[in-house]
């Protein structure tokens, strides 16, 4: 995962926007519930191992003054200590239904003291639902990219998203170093709840790399900025999904064979493809070389995979070809 700040620290861009009257020694606060997923393929993303849900409770100074103490008490009567990692809290959980059994629905209250004595007071509602999982649309082009070129990334609907709700994509590379972001909210260009892909510019990637891709859905369920003045209060809930990328190899030409096929005893042709290692391949086959029909498109890592075209048993003639996408 992205690790959680990700999910938080957006929001304070939104103090951008706002022209209080008279403005407090906090610049935002807030408290968000986020579950974590991994994409391995074209299926639906599957939830991380181990800690896959995290409650987190976050206030950020305006750099005015320092805060001397930042409690948040839950709707269970519990409290957490901001302070301890000043000035944030956060718990991991191995589900969903485990996080808000601890960290259920309900009304989250603020206190939070500065050196100079002053004492602010805030509530934040956190009741709604979790938006619906990222996934990627083009998971299989994804590990081929072409780094010379546009490479768009398309996922699907964020379910029930709207205008004011928030999605972020951001890329690194193996030493998380952040190659490609898309403004955070409140910014210009910032993604909302209803947009369903982005274009990465030719030139962001190296060829032959690996990258790792974060799409996060924040589901806005309260937007304070009147009980702290100066300051932001958000609840929002979070799925984010992680998608391994990788970017073709520049310079060598690119090439496909069947190198093996075999008839099985139930009918069906066996097929043994090889070629570049990461390049895309597509097999098609054809019974009359007029209508070609296209089985599987594929970039094995090794650059070899077999496939079994079943629809072959029981007829008398199949033909086939290997291509690179």
């Amino acid at each position: 995962m992205k690790w959680i700040r990700l999910s938080l620290w957006s929001f304070v861009l939104l103090i951008t926007s706002l022209t209080p009257i008279a403005r407090a020694q906090i610049s935002s606060y807030g408290v968000t519930k986020t579950g974590y997923y991994m994409q391995k393929s074209e299926a639906a993303p599957e939830l991380v191992g181990g800690e896959n849900h995290y409650f987190d409770a976050f206030v950020n100074p305006d750099g005015t003054t320092d805060i001397d103490g930042a409690f948040v008490q839950t709707p269970s009567g519990g409290q957490a200590d901001l302070t301890q990692t000043p000035f944030y809290y956060f718990q991991g959980f191995p589900s969903q239904t485990a996080l808000d059994s601890s960290f259920r629905n309900g009304t989250y209250t603020f206190q939070i003291t500065t050196v100079d004595s002053d004492f602010f007071f805030a509530q934040l509602s956190l009741s709604g639902a979790y938006p619906s999982v990222p996934r990627l649309g083009n998971f299989v082009a994804a590990q081929a990219i072409n780094a010379g070129k546009d490479f768009t990334l398309p996922w699907d609907p964020f379910a029930g998203g709207a205008a004011n709700d928030f999605i972020l994509v951001s890329i690194e590379d193996n030493d998380a170093v952040t190659v490609f972001q898309t403004p955070d909210y409140g910014n210009a260009g910032a993604l909302t709840g209803q947009d369903t892909s982005v274009v990465i510019p030719a030139g962001t990637f190296a060829p032959g790399t690996n990258y790792n891709c974060y799409i996060t859905f924040q589901k806005f369920v309260a937007l304070d900025t009147s009980s702290i003045p100066g300051a932001i209060g958000v609840a929002a809930y979070v799925r984010e999904t992680s998608v391994p990328l990788k970017t073709a190899s520049s310079g060598a030409p690119l090439n496909v064979s069947l190198s093996a096929f075999n008839r099985q005893p139930d009918g069906s042709f066996q097929l043994q493809i090889t070629g570049t290692a990461g390049a895309m391949f597509t097999v098609e086959a054809t019974s009359d070389f007029n209508t070609w029909a296209s089985l599987v498109t594929t970039n094995p890592p090794s650059g070899s995979f077999s496939f079994t075209d079943a629809d072959a048993a029981g007829m008398t003639q199949r033909f086939y070809r290997a291509k690179v996408n």
